[in-house]
């Protein structure tokens, strides 16, 4: 039988450069924590999920990155 796993939503609007020059921009969940650099440096996932919105024609994706390769990171409102 599936478990229902509750877990807590708080998403972040973010772009995020990688390692090879691309940048990534959609929201975040950074769940209990309350910015984005404790989730980055406390958080002991390996990767974290970027969801992109919907624009200009093109469809919604999600983009799994590896953190050991975020050059950087941006939140806004």
């Amino acid at each position: 039988m599936a478990q229902n796993i509750e877990y807590a939503k708080n998403y972040q609007n973010v772009k995020v450069k990688i390692s090879d020059g691309s940048l990534i921009t959609g929201k975040i969940n950074i769940m209990n924590f309350s910015r984005l650099s404790e989730y980055l440096k406390q958080s002991t996932d390996k990767f974290i999920t970027i969801l992109s919105e919907e624009t200009k024609g093109a469809e919604k994706k999600t983009t799994i990155v590896n953190k050991d390769h975020i050059i950087w990171a941006d939140t806004w409102d």
